[in-house]
């Protein structure tokens, strides 16, 4: 991954011990326009996202890539945050009718760039291995609690009120997600108000391969000046560092536990170009992440990797990529044509 100026890369939605977790209803607010490429895997979809991410951040726009939660290897998305202009893969994200009420949302659909007749000579086991990786999915939330919950547990410097947990995302309100949840992360009323008084973004910066835990936080972190804490008092500490913060009306962005969400295991401040993290953001033992995976875990994200690739193929297989090579340049003439409208 480069690490050229403007340009970040982090993780809007988690595989955790609670299930499938999307941060992007907590980003919306800020959005103006939308959007949103629709299509089967292999279709295109994270490649155009790239390419059109890297002509903006060429441009000199700031780019934010958001790293897709099921393949750490692809975009899910990118966000230009002082623009509030989003490009989102409707299959790298949560499962959810994600419209938030005000965003202008623009619907590319690359299955017009498909053989039809292909793909429904294939529709049966296409269908197949779609139930094979929701099925796939949800295994691998069970692996992940019953083989890391005892790590969470051993974790914690001490048991933490009710109400000490609201500082992760609402600093004043508890939020609950159902462990049967997969869509997004709902915020109490009064959470929500303070979310938009004391701007703070919420991010994973870790993502779930079958080699391990991909760390992107040294390179999120490059540029930053670092406070690292140390000890059984860190928790505590960064729970003091938020509380205070809030109180200072900038941009606050904190890093979420992959595993856990109710832990924060860093606090950015971009406009002063400092991060206070939990340990060293280098060292994944820090985050209590540097444990093997179990086999059984293993097996299940090689198969899900497995299935993956099987869809993408077929997809593949249909598609014109000529005629799709030819429509970038048509999708980006149209997204500055956005951008020169804000201006």
């Amino acid at each position: 991954m480069g690490n050229k100026t403007g340009v970040r890369h982090y993780f809007a939605e988690g595989i955790t011990t609670r299930g499938y977790i999307s941060l992007l209803p907590n980003m919306m607010p800020s959005w103006q326009r939308a959007y949103v490429l629709l299509g089967g895997l292999g279709t295109g979809k994270s490649t155009l996202i790239k390419v059109i991410g890297l002509e903006l951040l060429d441009r000199g726009y700031d780019i934010d890539f958001m790293r897709s939660a099921r393949d750490p290897d692809s975009m899910a998305g990118f966000i230009m945050p002082r623009m509030g202009l989003a490009m989102l893969d409707v299959m790298e994200v949560s499962p959810q009718r994600w419209r938030a009420p005000g965003v202008i949302e623009k619907f590319i659909d690359f299955n017009l760039f498909c053989d039809e007749q292909m793909l429904e000579k294939q529709r049966v086991h296409i269908l197949k291995l779609e139930d094979q990786l929701q099925a796939l999915q949800q295994t691998l939330e069970e692996e992940l609690a019953a083989e890391l919950n005892s790590l969470i547990v051993k974790r914690a410097s001490k048991p933490r009120k009710e109400e000490d947990l609201s500082w992760i995302l609402g600093n004043s309100a508890r939020l609950k997600v159902k462990k049967e949840h997969t869509g997004p992360w709902p915020l109490a009323e009064n959470a929500v108000r303070l979310l938009q008084k004391s701007v703070i973004n919420p991010y994973f910066l870790h993502g779930l391969t079958s080699e391990g835990w991909l760390n992107l936080a040294p390179h999120f972190l490059m540029d930053f000046d670092q406070i690292r804490l140390e000890g059984e008092e860190t928790l505590d500490a960064l729970d003091w560092v938020l509380r205070e913060a809030q109180q200072l009306g900038q941009l606050i962005e904190i890093v979420l536990h992959p595993l856990n969400p109710d832990e924060v295991i860093g606090i950015v401040f971009p406009e002063r170009h400092l991060a206070i993290w939990q340990g060293n953001p280098d060292n994944l033992g820090d985050q209590g992440l540097e444990r093997s995976f179990g086999k059984k875990l293993i097996e299940t994200l090689s198969s899900w990797q497995t299935h993956r690739s099987q869809l993408k193929g077929i997809y593949m297989e249909a598609m014109d990529f000529e005629q799709l090579d030819k429509y970038r340049e048509i999708v980006l003439n149209k997204v500055l044509g956005d951008l020169k409208l804000w201006v």
